[in-house]
Parts: C-alpha cells; sequence; structure tokens
C-alpha cells in the first residue's frame, strides 16, 4: 500500500509534468511563473483558494485582475466528494456503498469533451494491504448535474489471531 502510494505519486509527477512540492494550478499552463511562484510562495492549498472569493485570490498574488482566472482554473480542478456506508455481509465480508459526487466545474478545454479517469482504492496503510481497486470514469454530464455516482463492491476483513 505505501509502495502503490508512491507509485502512484511518481506516475501523476510524469504524467502532469510536475513534481509533488509544485503548486498544482501549474499544470494548466495559463498562468505566469510570477503567478505560480506567488500562489507557490503563499503555501495556499487548493482547498483554501476554493473559499476564498476571486479579488481576495488576486490581492494574494498582488494581481487583482488574476484572481478571476486563478478562481476559474481552481473550480476547474478535478475533485470529488465521498460518502461510504459499510454493511457486513458476514463475519469476513463487508459490502461498501460509496457515493461519488464530482466537486468541480467542467471546462472542456481542460477536461475535454467526454470523460474523467479516476482510480478508487480501498487499502489498509498499516498492514500494507489493498483491498480494493477499480477504475472509474466519470462523464461530462454527470459533471455537470452534480450526479452522485453509486459504487458498490465487497471486501474481505480478516479476523485476529
Amino acid at each position: 500500500s505505501a509502495m502503490t502510494g508512491k507509485l502512484l505519486t511518481i506516475s501523476k509527477c510524469l504524467d502532469h509534468q510536475l513534481w509533488e512540492y509544485e503548486h498544482p494550478l501549474k499544470q494548466f499552463n495559463k498562468l505566469s511563473l510570477p503567478i505560480i511562484e506567488k500562489l507557490e510562495e503563499s503555501k495556499t492549498t487548493l482547498d483554501r483558494l476554493k473559499d476564498m472569493t476571486a479579488d481576495e485570490i488576486g490581492h494574494m498574488v498582488r494581481h487583482v485582475k488574476m484572481g478571476k482566472e486563478i478562481k476559474k482554473l481552481v473550480d476547474a480542478f478535478p475533485s470529488l466528494s465521498l460518502a461510504a456506508t459499510i454493511q457486513p455481509i458476514t463475519r469476513t465480508v463487508l459490502r461498501v456503498k460509496l457515493i461519488i459526487t464530482p466537486d468541480f466545474k467542467w471546462d472542456d478545454r481542460i477536461h475535454g469533451n467526454s470523460c474523467e479517469p479516476w482510480w478508487i482504492w480501498v487499502e489498509d496503510a498499516e498492514n500494507d494491504h489493498m483491498y480494493h481497486a477499480e477504475y472509474f470514469l466519470l462523464q461530462r454530464k454527470q459533471v455537470q448535474l452534480k450526479e452522485p455516482q453509486d459504487l458498490v463492491f465487497t471486501i474481505p476483513i480478516f479476523e485476529p489471531l
């Protein structure tokens, strides 16, 4: 599990041509280097930027007009809202229902015009065990309608010895 997480991080770095410590908005290639540097200096997370207004962002990077463009990119950054319910089926099997809700605005120039791919993982990092992995495609229309998707699967549980 820990190794899988590290490999995923390396894979994302190569895929997006972006190191883990760099600001995620850098991958859009729509912001100038000085703006990216100001975002990196401020160490402001995407979640914090999501909560800020375009004007607040503009003042933070000392370029008020860019606040609106940065806010648009932050809102288009792919993210999901997850809710899970777990139900025992037997002593050794759990049923997991995952409700996946898109939490971003679709932009054809950024996301294309079909779908956004995701990997869903259920893992136990302490015991280095992966219980479930599934490739999940979120369609453009599902994102635009903020349509929740249900994903149901079972995972084994192990009784202590």
